[in-house]
């Protein structure tokens, strides 16, 4: 008696819990704190395109760089380009810029499920699944049934609402402690590169005020000598710079994808270790052989 009592008292409890969650999802998360982080972990978002937007706009410069001098021509009466030998910086550059903008496309995609406020749908499903386990608690006739769907429902729930503030905010630290620091010295190298890129700018500046007051015919070898020297001061400082260009994209790969996914996982595995300790397991079925002879 004493064991139905406490089982109608739980299931009581339960399916009323969960109709506060399925009707009331958005009062449940305001006291439970999860609004509160959604909001913090959009600003950890916002905090993290603020640090990756300084390296944007670094390559952005060094593209533009780029582009101006490989559509620039040089001469009067004749025209020398300097397309050819700064062209493969040009298209690698490009590459990483274009990289840069998926990244941002991806961490923008974060900040609108969280903003939009679609993960809060998740807790009517966690309402939904606390409603089974507490009608199972009561109940004979398919109680594995309604155990079973209500798991599922709560990890799902759980998953959809939890899953992304919770494996963004992990990625955060795991970033903070593994990566930011790596992405600090390479960020010196590309902004090193843009240096070197500007000084060579000005030099091809210079060069074409020159050339508009000299005889083309007597300074087309000294010409040609400029843009061969520019032209391969910026394919030497690129190729410098290339790994740092490209352990940085790895390292953006790494906080986007990884680290959210390896995150997600342990979410994953833990919420559902925790729920079939928590949670009654369904009932095991016996079935007992007889022994009887088949009778026609």
């Amino acid at each position: 008696m004493d064991s139905w009592a406490a089982r109608t008292t739980a299931s009581f409890l339960l399916i009323g819990l969960g109709i506060v969650c399925v009707f009331a999802h958005r009062q449940v998360a305001h006291f439970t704190y999860y609004d509160q982080l959604n909001t913090y972990t959009g600003d950890l978002i916002d905090e993290t395109l603020m640090q990756d937007q300084v390296t944007f706009l670094a390559i952005s410069a060094i593209k533009a760089s780029l582009a101006m001098i490989e559509g620039s021509t040089v001469g009067v009466g004749f025209e020398i380009q300097l397309g050819d030998l700064i062209q493969p910086a040009y298209d690698y550059v490009d590459f990483f810029w274009e990289m840069f903008l998926y990244a941002f496309m991806v961490m923008g995609a974060y900040k609108l499920l969280l903003e939009t406020e679609l993960l809060f749908l998740g807790i009517p499903f966690i309402g939904i699944g606390m409603t089974l386990i507490g009608v199972s608690l009561v109940i004979v006739k398919q109680r594995s049934d309604f155990i079973r769907f209500g798991k599922r429902c709560i990890i799902f729930g759980f998953l959809f609402a939890y899953v992304a503030p919770l494996s963004l905010l992990a990625t955060h630290v795991l970033s903070e402690k593994y990566t930011m620091h790596l992405k600090e010295k390479q960020l010196k190298t590309i902004e090193s590169f843009g240096v070197q890129l500007e000084v060579s700018k000005t030099r091809f500046i210079e060069l074409k005020n020159q050339i508009s007051i000299l005889s083309p015919n007597e300074s087309m070898e000294e010409i040609k000598t400029g843009l061969l020297s520019i032209g391969t001061s910026i394919s030497k400082s690129f190729q410098l710079s290339l790994l740092a260009f490209l352990y940085y994209i790895l390292i953006i790969m790494f906080d986007l994808l990884f680290f959210p996914f390896l995150s997600a996982w342990v979410v994953y595995r833990t919420a559902v270790f925790a729920i079939d300790r928590v949670l009654p397991k369904p009932p095991q079925v016996v079935q007992v052989q007889s022994n009887e002879p088949v009778t026609s």
